[in-house]
């Protein structure tokens, strides 16, 4: 008998494992570091912080807190829908500022007006319009002015905006109300808040709580 056989065939064998271990562990190998580096990726950095004063610190902070008038903005008005007595409606809540016109009739009628912000601290953001079509408009002005232009039937136009906070100060932020309808500053023709209740005059303002 030749011992040696044995020797050589348990040889070859342990050597041909080797072989396929390495070439498994290889391709193991190559995987599993690709894996780890997608799984273990830095997650993207946080937001930072918004800066007293900019616009996200106005609209994430200020917006929470209410605002005073003669009349109080607070609150949508009760059942405000396209076809509702035909008036320019304002209020406030914590979304930010929004303004709506809307007529009982099908026919045209002219809804302009302005909302001047003060202190120049503060700003006008995230405007927005609703339901604009070609002959409306909305401009903010370089002295922090708001103009609106609605050509109203019997549905919805308005607008949408945020104001920030001052930067800086401790004055309140106040916002100044100019109504017209048609052409006539007309107060009859405003409803304040939830309450839908008129000013007195067609100019009127609300300032924010501190």
């Amino acid at each position: 008998m030749n011992l040696r056989q044995p020797v050589l065939f348990l040889a070859a064998a342990v050597l041909g494992s080797a072989v396929l271990a390495a070439c498994g562990g290889g391709t193991t190998l190559q995987i599993q570091p690709a894996a780890a580096t997608t799984t273990s990726k830095p997650a993207a950095p946080a937001p930072a912080a918004p800066v007293p004063g900019s616009p996200a610190s106005g609209s994430a902070a200020c917006d929470a807190t209410p605002w005073l008038g003669a009349i109080s903005p607070e609150g949508r008005p009760d059942s405000l829908d396209a076809g509702d007595a035909g008036a320019v409606y304002v209020w406030h809540d914590g979304d930010g500022w929004h303004v709506r016109t809307t007529d009982a009739r099908p026919v045209d009628h002219h809804y302009t007006g302005t909302i001047h912000l003060s202190p120049a601290a503060a700003s006008v953001v995230d405007v927005r319009t609703v339901r604009d079509e070609r002959d409306d408009r909305v401009v903010v002005d370089g002295t922090n002015t708001l103009h609106y232009d609605f050509h109203t039937f019997a549905s919805v136009d308005g607008v949408d905006f945020r104001v920030t906070c001052s930067a800086g100060g401790r004055e309140r932020e106040r916002l100044a109300f100019h109504t017209e309808f048609d052409g006539h500053p007309i107060a009859d023709r405003v409803r304040i808040g939830d309450s839908k209740r008129s000013p007195r005059t067609a100019d009127f303002a609300f300032v924010r709580s501190f």
